[in-house]
């Protein structure tokens, strides 16, 4: 009889422990979900809002949703850079949330950058692909410098190397290197919205389709849009209508 009391309450004991541990670890995960979506989209900021001196500030009504808020960013002296917001739209496979930066007369878009995406790799995925900055120079650097102790600070006294750095790093004259952006995220840049048209062949007034994916292509286009009008909305801009 003893038993049979016994396996209950044994069982009730140990229900609750499991049930302490996955709501431990919930709450655990999702605070660092939480920070980790920040980080994201803080470095997203930056990105779509260059010259900004600090983390733009939330312009939003009290309880926006993240993904409806909308960003104001000021440089140094304090003067308007423009505004942010992020938008998403559904891709071959996936849903594509992209943060957009918008000029201060709400024109033109001063970049994008692509949060996350699912798409086909290979594919969809190569609008958040880099294109390599090695060069032959770079290789044999890499290669040399590895096999046979080559200096490299010699190397990169060469006319040649210092020829390829320029190129695609040092471009700013401080020192500091220029981040390689993904070809397909940098074509948003100085658009307006009725640019964002996709275009299957190369095309500087729209956007260039990646090729052999359509949808995804159109999906990021659509995202850009949405937060675009995230934006003019949030102003209050009634003067300005979606076409």
């Amino acid at each position: 009889m003893k038993k049979k009391v016994q396996y209950p309450v044994v069982l009730t004991i140990v229900t609750l422990l499991a049930s302490i541990g996955v709501s431990s670890t919930y709450l655990t995960t999702k605070e660092k979900i939480r920070e980790k979506e920040s980080e994201v989209r803080t470095r997203a900021l930056f990105t779509v809002l260059p010259g900004i001196d600090e983390t733009p500030e939330e312009i939003s009504p009290p309880n926006t949703k993240n993904q409806d808020k909308i960003y104001k960013g000021v440089n140094g002296e304090g003067e308007l850079i423009g505004y942010a917001a992020s938008g998403e739209a559904q891709g071959y496979s996936s849903r594509i949330n992209v943060m957009v930066g918008l000029d201060s007369n709400l024109e033109k878009i001063l970049g994008i950058d692509i949060i996350s995406q699912r798409e086909t790799p290979g594919l969809g995925t190569k609008m958040v692909e880099k294109e390599s900055s090695d060069t032959l120079l770079s290789v044999l650097m890499s290669f040399f410098g590895k096999t046979s102790g080559v200096d490299h600070g010699k190397i990169q006294q060469l006319p040649e190397f210092n020829m390829h750095q320029g190129k695609e790093g040092n471009n700013s004259g401080n020192g500091a290197a220029t981040e390689l952006r993904p070809w397909f995220q940098e074509q948003f840049k100085d658009k307006t919205y009725n640019q964002l048209v996709v275009s299957k062949v190369a095309d500087k007034e729209k956007i260039t389709a990646i090729t052999g994916a359509t949808i995804s292509t159109n999906a990021a286009v659509k995202a850009v849009q949405n937060a675009i009008e995230k934006i003019k909305i949030e102003l209050q801009e009634y003067t300005w209508q979606i076409k």
